[in-house]
């Protein structure tokens, strides 16, 4: 099995299923919760952003380790993200959750030449955001501005403004471990800090369920965290990582009946 070509599937896989589910609030094949989130934006996004994944596995596989930078992939997926389409930054948190959980995978593969280990894939993924640099703070300093502006023009196509993003990243950390540690209070940099606790309990409760169906059980899952954590886009963004790390776990089996 070619990782590299796995991997492209999964990320186009969990992107464009996890919209489809009824959940309140968001958009869903039922409805759309705004002009800027139309399903079709998430399908193209998710599309769009996913060679860039497939190219980040592959540098890391001929290299042989990881990249001295693995967020201009993230960065070059955004900004793929949005060509054929308006709309705004609707994929950018799965986008930033992806990255170093896809890079941890495929250093999983060189080691153990395995790649569904779901746990081991987690817990390195703080290895693998220590182990970022300085050109990796530069790009996800342009990714997060990248998203303010891509928020900001659909804000000013509808006659609205939105405010941007004040704060600078570059400069300030030697890598995005540290960066990660002062905005905790961000719930993607949490996530990430933390190696993926609802995203991995989002893993395990879709496996308990499979028999309902996955879309059936994202819908569970996500009015179930949605209370708790209070931040629906967040919430779909675990979701979109739970169905990876399913499809991820679940090659062959037949998921959707």
């Amino acid at each position: 099995m070619d990782i590299r070509r796995e991997i492209l599937r999964n990320v186009i896989l969990c992107q464009s299923l996890e919209p489809l589910g009824k959940k309140p609030g968001l958009t869903s094949r039922y409805e759309d919760s705004s002009p800027g989130a139309k399903l079709e934006y998430f399908i193209i996004s998710g599309v769009n952003c996913s060679w860039n994944f497939y190219d980040l596995v592959d540098r890391i596989l001929k290299e042989g380790r990881q990249p001295d930078c693995i967020f201009e992939y993230a960065f070059e997926a955004q900004n793929a993200s949005v060509r054929n389409r308006l709309g705004s930054k609707v994929n950018y948190g799965q986008i930033m959750l992806l990255t170093p959980l896809i890079t941890a995978q495929a250093l999983e593969y060189l080691e153990t030449e395995t790649f569904d280990d779901i746990e081991a894939i987690l817990e390195r993924t703080a290895d693998v955001l220590r182990n970022t640099t300085e050109k990796d703070v530069e790009y996800l300093d342009r990714f997060i501005r990248l998203g303010y502006e891509l928020s900001a023009r659909h804000h000013e196509r509808l006659g609205g403004k939105r405010a941007t993003r004040e704060y600078a990243l570059r400069g300030k950390y030697p890598n995005v471990w540290e960066s990660l540690h002062d905005f905790m209070y961000h719930h993607l940099a949490r996530e990430m800090a933390e190696s993926y606790p609802n995203a991995l309990r989002t893993y395990r409760f879709l496996l308990h369920n499979l028999e309902e169906g996955i879309l059936p059980a994202s819908d569970l899952i996500y009015r179930l965290l949605v209370t708790e954590i209070n931040r629906p886009d967040f919430v779909a963004d675990v979701i979109a990582c739970g169905i990876y790390l399913v499809l991820t776990r679940h090659p062959e089996e037949v998921l959707f009946a």
